[in-house]
């Protein structure tokens, strides 16, 4: 009987654990509930931001690549899932040739005027900063934490 009451007691303690993290700053982080929302997620949006873009095999198998390149990426919808030093990559286009390229990208340092502010992520690097567009479609990198947040989201049901 003890060892039942101790189970209830430690998950309603992880239970807890979890509303106060979802309920404070990161709730705009977490907008999805499981590791198979976020994959679902990012590969939806992958599949509508290439859209009309891919038209040829070597392209298609470029786009592949890049599928297998984001899988511990989620896709960020709004910049307020960011939070600093978060390792972000990025889809370019060339309108005139119709190719893609995924950019190695930086750590997110802030936004401004409509822009994102880049950081190298090389510690051999100077302090090198770039800023993209916020209409840029960005592919934030899972952190540990993130990850056991997703794992505790999927196992602890309210």
């Amino acid at each position: 009987m003890d060892l039942l009451k101790y189970r209830s007691d430690k998950d309603k303690k992880k239970q807890d654990v979890l509303k106060e993290v979802l309920n404070g700053e990161l709730v705009q982080r977490y907008r999805f509930g499981s590791l198979a929302e976020m994959s679902l997620i990012r590969d939806l949006a992958l599949e509508q931001i290439m859209k009309g873009k891919i038209k040829t095999q070597e392209q298609l198998m470029a786009f592949d690549q890049v599928k297998e390149t984001l899988k511990e990426y989620f896709y960020v919808e709004k910049v307020e899932q960011l939070d600093a030093n978060d390792y972000v990559r990025y889809l370019t286009f060339n309108d005139k040739s119709s190719d893609f390229e995924l950019k190695k990208g930086g750590l997110f340092v802030n936004t401004k005027d409509g822009f994102i502010i880049l950081k190298s992520s090389n510690p051999l690097d100077k302090k090198t900063y770039w800023k993209i567009s916020d209409k840029t479609p960005l592919f934030c990198k899972l952190n540990d934490n993130d990850k056991i947040i997703m794992v505790l989201m999927e196992n602890i049901h309210f």
